[in-house]
């Protein structure tokens, strides 16, 4: 993928670091790789952002990477390296970028949809248990306190918005409708009594919130134990309109994106089979129909508001791969 820099008269970049941009010489493993990390976190928490590989300091010169660790470096390793020292996982890709003739690097980090995410471990004295990490402008340090006291507000807003939806949905079908599942205790509350779940499957309940406990053609079966006190009335699970409301329909209606740069998406971001982006229905007895979570909707308008120039390129790789 090509990349452009806005350079002075002298060819140095322009641009400074800033809270969602950040330039490094060169990449490798080890310690830096943990500062690597803490940067993403920090651009996470914050509104997103991205590392930029093959930038010289003092001055900011693009002189680009001198040797191929960048491009042959395994996306596992940093994700794996996220998921052991941090509490949420974060979405983020890596990428090569050319100018003139020259390879440099991008990882790229979109605003977690949970804040804050919190360090979970010590790593020499770099990362620190209990530790939030916060982008500021040119720095990546632990958050001071208006910055989280904004970001802890702005969880209890979206808590309330949650829990008016909840209401709302009560109020909709009746509380003498609605049943509880407690994924904690292993029990679903019908108002008559309860149900118990075998505690070995409590944890694939997370299926049902997935809109996938009839629909999906293949999912798990729940096994019941102990005396059944009450029934539960299914018709009341929740429905796949409210876990997945959008089909490409709604994709082309909204951001103008036809069939095919819908299926380089899909494949790019690997998006079928993945239950928190999409599910499939059964229409009829031969037919799929695909739908598509409020999720993957919130993720694409935010990579393409962010690179506008993503979806040619993902388009372009896409054409490659079916060759």
């Amino acid at each position: 993928m090509k990349c452009t820099f806005e350079l002075n008269s002298k060819g140095y970049i322009k641009q400074r670091e800033s809270f969602d941009l950040e330039f490094k010489q060169s990449f490798h493993y080890g310690d830096s790789l943990a500062l690597y990390c803490r940067s993403l976190v920090g651009m996470a928490n914050n509104k997103g952002g991205e590392l930029i590989f093959g930038i010289k300091d003092s001055p900011r010169e693009p002189i680009g990477l001198k040797n191929d660790r960048f491009e042959n470096c395994d996306p596992n390793r940093i994700n794996q390296f996220l998921i052991a020292f941090f509490s949420h996982e974060i979405h983020w890709s890596i990428e090569t970028l050319e100018y003139h003739g020259n390879s440099f690097g991008r990882i790229s980090v979109e605003e977690s949809s949970i804040k804050p995410v919190v360090c979970t471990a010590v790593y020499k004295n770099i990362l620190r248990e209990a530790a939030i990490y916060y982008r500021y402008r040119g720095e990546t340090k632990e958050i001071c306190y208006p910055e989280l006291a904004a970001i802890l507000q702005a969880e209890r807003e979206k808590e309330k918005l949650l829990w008016l939806k909840h209401v709302e949905k009560i109020g909709e079908v009746g509380p003498q409708n609605i049943h509880l599942i407690d994924t904690f205790n292993g029990e679903i509350s019908t108002g008559k009594g309860k149900i118990l779940i075998d505690k070995s499957i409590v944890k694939a309940l997370k299926f049902i919130k997935e809109g996938e406990f009839t629909e999906k053609k293949g999912a798990p079966t729940l096994k019941l134990i102990g005396e059944i006190s009450g029934e539960v009335d299914t018709t009341n699970i929740p429905k796949t309109d409210f876990l997945y409301p959008y089909r490409f329909a709604n994709f082309n209606e909204e951001m103008g994106i036809n069939n095919f740069q819908f299926q380089a998406i899909l494949w790019k971001l690997d998006v079928k089979g993945n239950a928190k982006y999409h599910t499939e229905i059964s229409v009829g007895k031969s037919s799929l129909t695909h739908k598509y979570s409020q999720a993957f909707m919130d993720r694409l308008k935010s990579i393409m508001g962010r690179y506008p120039e993503w979806l040619n390129k993902t388009v372009e790789d896409f054409k490659k791969h079916r060759k």
